[in-house]
């Protein structure tokens, strides 16, 4: 009897067991709430979720945004279609699961517009009223049910293109546009080469502005002008010959915008000349996003020391001075690794990382970023995502500005008092990507890649080496020894 009593006291226990193991496997699989619909109301935009969520919003710029964090909250299997007609003050709408458990709507402004953001007491529900100021914290806020009573004031008119003139003066040009009122603009790199693209919206172009927008400048290759004579949007694109420092100025007291175009900053001498901080991203106790496959695991870290040991040796052998924030798997400070570029008191730094989505599969390719809208680094980015894109086989998703991940952009890019970029190689959780990315041969042809970026930056690209190389050695015909052979001055 005592055994039985025993035996029955074990099948009790396992069955208890098991009942709760199973509720927290069914807890733990609980489905997140799902973004429902987006609406707009004329300029109230309705957010709407299938449960209780917390709302974070802010503001970006360059380019100027509101974004919207929701969490916890994923998209549901079916697409989303925003109801109703958008707003003018707004550009795009456009959303993503932006990590595990987050989805990001974010609103591309045209111009600086206020709004005021509410929720609803039920947690599924808010709203955000463009044209708007926020009003003063109450113990009842405005529901998502209960709209502003004033509708708010709508945008103003568009501005005035009324004058543009470019001002070459030796190695910078300048495009100098008169406006009829101030308005803010913004860069944006393009994907092909180094193509860059000014936006400037809610602007119109006005009667007296050029035919042509050419101008003979040694770093300008062509200048192309579109505008929208309802005020939606104009742009200026704008290719360059090789990688340059664009930047927009202000002027203080009339509504006149100047785009300066230059070389960037140590973009001067030769490759050789230089000093470089190669960062493998992650190492030692923090392994990186990770990869699974049917051939095992793979970490970040790993991959990006491989790559990075391979960049600074073709650099050693071009003769540049090359220092590492970590040649092995060891553990570096966030922080520790600007510093060190800093100190050094280095002309560039290079952040090697694998990119990673929270679904597997779910994107791929090649993207380096750059601080906030820092045109060196920028120019840096064009060069190295132009030449690492070129032998990837992965889709080229262009340089972009590190903001548009974080409000403050990344730490090493933020910190670094030099040019510096931050490459995502490609996605360690994509398929495709990862069996690249763990392929010797394909992590020697995006270092060589890096290196050619680099060089470009500094040189200019393979082709105007060549020609300015031929200028030099090639004797003039008719020519006594006497004379020198003229050599076109540096750009």
């Amino acid at each position: 009897m005592p055994a039985a009593w025993r035996v029955l006291m074990v099948v009790f226990l396992v069955w208890r067991m098991a009942g709760q193991m199973h509720a927290q496997q069914t807890e733990s699989v609980a489905p997140l709430p799902t973004l429902q619909a987006l609406r707009w109301e004329e300029s109230v935009l309705h957010v709407v979720t299938s449960g209780k969520v917390n709302f974070q919003t802010f503001t970006l710029r360059e380019p100027l945004r509101a974004v919207i964090d929701i969490s916890p909250c994923t998209l549901p299997p079916e697409t989303i279609q925003p109801e109703g007609d958008t707003p003018t003050a707004v550009e795009r709408i456009r959303w993503a699961q932006f990590k595990e458990g987050v989805v990001r709507v974010v609103l591309d402004l045209r111009e600086e517009t206020p709004f005021a953001f509410s929720t609803a007491s039920e947690g599924n529900l808010a709203t955000l009223a463009l044209g708007t100021a926020p009003s003063p914290a109450s113990d009842k806020p405005r529901t998502a049910s209960t709209p502003a009573k004033n509708n708010p004031p709508p945008p103003p008119p568009p501005a005035d293109l009324l004058q543009a003139q470019w001002l070459a003066d030796g190695e910078e040009a300048r495009l100098q546009m008169q406006l009829s009122r101030r308005v803010p603009v913004r860069l944006r790199p393009l994907k092909e080469g180094y193509t860059t693209i000014l936006e400037m919206p809610q602007v119109k172009p006005g009667d007296g502005l050029p035919a042509d927008w050419s101008v003979k400048h040694p770093l300008i290759e062509q200048v192309q002008f579109s505008g929208d004579t309802k005020g939606a949007r104009s742009a200026l694109v704008i290719r360059t010959t090789r990688a340059a420092s664009l930047r927009v100025e202000y002027d203080k007291e009339k509504p006149i915008i100047t785009l300066a175009v230059n070389r960037p900053r140590n973009a001067h001498g030769k490759l050789s000349e230089k000093h470089i901080v190669i960062d493998p991203g992650h190492g030692g106790t923090s392994k990186g996003a990770v990869g699974r496959g049917a051939d095992g695991i793979v970490y970040e870290k790993d991959i990006t020391l491989a790559i990075a040991l391979m960049v600074r040796d073709l650099l050693v052998k071009e003769k540049a001075t090359v220092t590492m924030t970590r040649e092995d798997d060891s553990t570096v400070d966030l922080y520790d690794r600007p510093k060190l570029a800093n100190e050094k008191g280095a002309d560039f730094f290079i952040s090697i990382h694998c990119d990673s989505t929270p679904k597997p599969n779910s994107a791929s390719g090649t993207t380096t970023y750059f601080h906030a809208s820092d045109p060196d680094g920028r120019a840096l980015a064009q060069a190295i995502q132009k030449h690492v894109s070129a032998v990837t086989g992965l889709p080229n998703r262009g340089a972009q500005t590190d903001t548009a991940i974080y409000q403050s952009g990344f730490a090493v890019l933020r910190r670094s008092e030099m040019p510096a970029v931050l490459i995502e190689v490609a996605y360690i959780n994509n398929d495709t990507d990862r069996a690249k990315l763990k392929d010797p041969k394909f992590q020697k042809k995006v270092a060589e890649a890096i290196v050619a970026g680099l060089k470009a930056y500094i040189e200019g690209e393979k082709e105007q080496r060549m020609a300015q190389e031929e200028v030099e050695i090639r004797p003039a015909a008719n020519q006594s020894e006497d004379e020198q052979i003229q050599i076109p001055e540096p750009l």
